[in-house]
């Protein structure tokens, strides 16, 4: 498949301003159209939705509107996502029945319904984190979780978005998911082409010679002529086609004129014409439906090969959205921390300030001042990066309505998983290796191989041809063309002739060796087949443990900043009520000041788990194959050099031929006739 430049961050520097072309509403319309044409994109994200937002579970946000801010209303979010349909694998999707007797022997029996990945696990049941404390997370210690989802006040206006939304807004208007849904229409393409060679060809041919030569002998003409002087005109219409089975078929009507100055020519002038049947049929080598439509088969394994590289490459741009906006997300969780040390240093600096005639010293105001500069400038870096951020997503969802509103704040509205969900290893390898897309190319690699292999064996063979040919001619004079192709039928009787052709290279070296060749290959093929299934186990495996223990480590991390906020909270009562006489009050407001960084670092670390942990579930599905799920054959962008999107009906080049099974011919069409 064609390397494509994917949308990065990188970009953003060449990227100019424009003004959007057409209004809001003709936007809306064109995407509604657009995202009906697309409509198998968006079924699959219906269990998309709820992993995009970090998990099972959510919040699900009602949009409000760009102009004015309204109330956000929650709403719980059912836990209930059942397997995607497998994805077919082809003829030799039973090597992985192997695998699956693996797991199901490794594995311990699931809870509940099978068409659930998620269930009680042993190891985490029996194992709470963190010496049985509470398995999920504190709302009070993750203060910022409400305040992220409001406008910060970066802009005069605001915009909600959210996971879910953004991956359907770039599958909908994102030009390099456009463009990766051409390689499928591109391919299949291919294989209009490969079975076209089967298709019937018309032909017509005609020539007129008018000779004027000098005579060298006297058989030339049969008299005293010192030239010899003909008129001729020769023509050829039929049909050719070349059958499954190997064989040519031709039917040609032949016919023309003659006149000379040759005694020999009787009558003269004359009409001649003459029906062909010809025919020609291999009974050994490329003999055979299988062999001849090797092609064809081919062609529809690349088809399906290219369907699964580009749903991965989708599949990788949606990660790159979820990414992206869960990065908004913990920049403005920054920023709000940030925001709030920020003040902290605010409010001791006027308590300084105000007590400076009393017992305030000039070096504590100036620490405080220094405090209070240095935070201001942490802040002015982190609403750089929410606007970077917010950057990243208009290229990576490519929505002309990002662009028209770039000035507009975007505010996140879904929340990271805030309980611990259990997960089953067993299922999750399970419905990878029912749905992973790079398991599906490595079969599809096998079928392709081995109906090479089949094609070689094939060729070892002589060749052996049939040849039958028949024809009817007639002859008229006066130039009658069409009366002497009356006559071919009235007069005399058809002749026909049959023939064998039988040829043999000594040795047959070159049709061993590509059989040789191709065996090799099939036994790469069968060898990588397995490594990347092995490997496709492994991810999966590595995934769920993961996103256990990221949940782990979000627990730790709350931890960790329940004892800082505890050593602040300390530190400030000291400073404020209690202070010690004997104690150095620079050093008392030093250990304050650093107890609030350390707070907000603690505070930072346990935003990026939560984000790390959010991003763990897309991964996870990802690693399982079941991020998108769909026939990326079955939606086509479409072709138009237009501005905006027009919509179109879809015309997928697989109905242009019979539709045959995509299975691998049995070893009997193969063998000797």
């Amino acid at each position: 498949m064609k390397r494509r430049v994917k949308p990065t961050i990188g970009l953003l520097a060449g990227l100019r301003s424009r003004n959007p072309r057409g209004t809001l509403r003709q936007q809306l319309e064109t995407g509604r159209r657009w995202g009906r044409v697309i409509g198998g994109l968006a079924v699959s994200l219906a269990s998309l939705q709820t992993t995009l937002a970090g998990g099972p579970k959510g919040d699900s946000v009602e949009h409000h509107s760009v102009e004015h801010e309204t109330n956000l209303s929650l709403a719980p979010e059912a836990n209930d996502l059942p397997i995607p349909a497998p994805v077919s694998s082809g003829p030799y999707s039973h090597h992985i029945d192997q695998y699956r007797d693996r797991v199901f022997q490794n594995g311990a029996h699931a809870e509940g319904r099978p068409s659930h990945w998620f269930r009680n696990s042993p190891s985490l049941s029996s194992c709470e984190p963190l010496n049985g404390e509470a398995s999920q997370l504190d709302p009070q210690v993750v203060w910022w979780d409400a305040d992220v989802t409001r406008p910060l006040g970066l802009e005069q206006q605001h915009t909600a978005v959210d996971a879910s939304g953004l991956a359907q807004t770039a599958l909908i208007a994102s030009p390099y998911v456009r463009s990766l849904l051409t390689e499928p229409q591109i391919s299949m393409t291919d294989i209009v082409i490969a079975d076209s060679q089967f298709d019937p060809l018309t032909f017509l041919d005609a020539n007129y010679t008018d000779t004027n030569d000098p005579v060298g002998s006297e058989l030339t003409t049969g008299d005293q002529s010192d030239r010899f002087r003909d008129n001729l005109f020769a023509s050829s219409a039929g049909v050719r086609k070349k059958l499954t089975s190997g064989g040519n078929l031709e039917v040609v009507q032949r016919g023309g004129f003659q006149s000379n100055n040759s005694t020999f020519l009787t009558p003269n002038p004359q009409g001649t014409s003459r029906l062909e049947l010809n025919f020609s049929q291999p009974l050994l080598r490329d003999h055979g439906k299988a062999v001849n439509r090797t092609r064809v088969i081919l062609a529809k394994i690349d088809a399906q090969v290219t369907n699964s590289e580009v749903r991965e490459e989708i599949q990788t741009h949606l990660v790159d959205v979820t990414t992206a906006y869960w990065e908004l997300y913990q920049a403005r969780a920054e920023w709000l921390q940030r925001h709030r040390l920020l003040a902290s240093a605010l409010e001791m600096q006027a308590v300084l300030q105000a007590r400076g005639g009393v017992d305030s010293q000039q070096r504590q105001i100036l620490r405080a001042n220094v405090a209070v500069a240095k935070r201001q400038a942490d802040l002015v870096r982190i609403e750089t990066r929410i606007r970077n951020a917010q950057s990243k997503l208009r290229l990576l969802t490519g929505d002309r309505q990002f662009v028209q509103f770039a000035q507009f704040e975007m505010v996140p509205v879904e929340r990271p998983l805030m309980q611990c969900i259990e997960l089953s290893t067993r299922d999750a390898t399970l419905t990878a290796l029912d749905n992973r897309p790079d398991i599906v190319q490595s079969l599809q690699q096998m079928h392709a191989v081995s109906t090479r292999v089949g094609a070689a064996r094939n060729q070892v063979l002589p060749q052996l041809d049939l040849l039958l040919s028949s024809y009817v001619s007639g002859l008229d004079t006066n130039r009658n063309t069409i009366g002497a192709i009356g006559r071919q039928f009235s007069e005399g009787r058809p002749t026909y002739s049959a023939g064998l052709i039988f040829e043999r290279p000594w040795g047959n070296r070159a049709n061993q060796a590509r059989l040789r060749r191709n065996r090799w290959e099939w036994t790469r093929s069968y060898a990588e087949f397995q490594q990347t299934t092995e490997a496709a186990i492994t991810e999966v495996e590595i995934a769920v443990r993961e996103t256990q223990t990221l949940f782990n480590e979000l627990i730790a991390k709350q931890h960790s900043t329940v004892a800082a906020a505890r050593e602040v909270e300390y530190l400030r009562q000291r400073w404020t009520h209690l202070p010690d006489p004997n104690e150095n009050a620079i050093l008392l407001i030093e250990n304050l000041l650093d107890s609030q960084e350390r707070l907000a670092d603690e505070e930072r670390g346990l935003v990026r788990a939560q984000v790390a942990h959010a991003l763990s579930w897309v991964m996870l599905r990802k690693a399982m194959g079941v991020l998108l799920v769909c026939d990326v054959a079955d939606v086509s962008p479409i072709m138009s050099n237009a501005p905006s999107i027009i919509s179109a009906e879809l015309e997928p080049f697989g109905g242009m031929i019979d539709g045959d099974e995509l299975s691998l011919p049995a070893d009997s069409d193969w063998s000797l006739p």
